[in-house]
């Protein structure tokens, strides 16, 4: 893990220990870090600039309410809390569902333009640096709604696998597997467009 991420994980763990307490300032640091990463989540996949802000307003209240079910040694606070939104948009669709005024709304990859195009070093970042992104684009639409999400937490929220697992609730290896599969694919369907003898990074996901 990275310093950044360590003393950020850090800080948060010791603001929600001192909230906990009883301690207000803590508790508007900790909002004020984690409102953004959350509302960000939220309203790319909510339609509807309130209901996303209601949502977030949400998910935010529960996570008053459960400041004492944290547990340090199953996850960092920022993943905890993203679980938290995950489980509020999944619960919100149903209820649209419910009320036969929802459409299935996908991860809108056609909106993570700027994130896929970033300076990334891992290997994914240096496909999208040899390749053409508008053909990326297309391919990670084709791919089922849990991997879309999966390259949405990966790369645009910037979690590491092993986060991105625990905010889906899914195996940190069957997470692997998935962006490994899904990488190997892309890369095969766009060797099919390149010209002969082009070379390119091997389709591993990094940690």
């Amino acid at each position: 893990m990275d310093l950044k991420r360590r003393l950020r994980d850090g800080r948060h763990s010791l603001w929600l220990r001192l909230a906990r307490r009883g301690n207000e300032d803590a508790f508007r640091r900790l909002y004020g870090e984690l409102y953004d990463p959350v509302a960000g989540y939220i309203a790319a996949r909510v339609r509807g600039g309130h209901d996303a802000e209601d949502l977030t307003g949400e998910v935010f209240h529960r996570f008053l309410q459960r400041l004492d079910d944290f547990e340090t040694g199953r996850g960092s606070v920022m993943t905890w809390v993203l679980a938290m939104a995950r489980h509020a948009v999944i619960d919100h669709h149903r209820r649209l569902d419910a009320h036969g005024a929802a459409r299935r709304q996908a991860v809108p990859v056609e909106e993570m333009a700027d994130v896929l195009a970033g300076d990334w070093t891992d290997p994914l970042g240096l496909l999208i640096r040899e390749e053409n992104l508008r053909q990326i684009r297309q391919l990670l639409r084709r791919e089922p709604d849990q991997v879309r999400e999966m390259f949405a937490l990966r790369f645009g929220q910037g979690l590491r696998v092993r986060e991105v697992a625990e905010v889906m609730g899914l195996g940190e290896d069957a997470v692997k597997q998935r962006f490994a599969r899904t990488l190997k694919k892309i890369r095969q369907e766009l060797l099919t467009q390149e010209p002969e003898g082009k070379g390119g990074p091997e389709c591993m996901i990094a940690e």
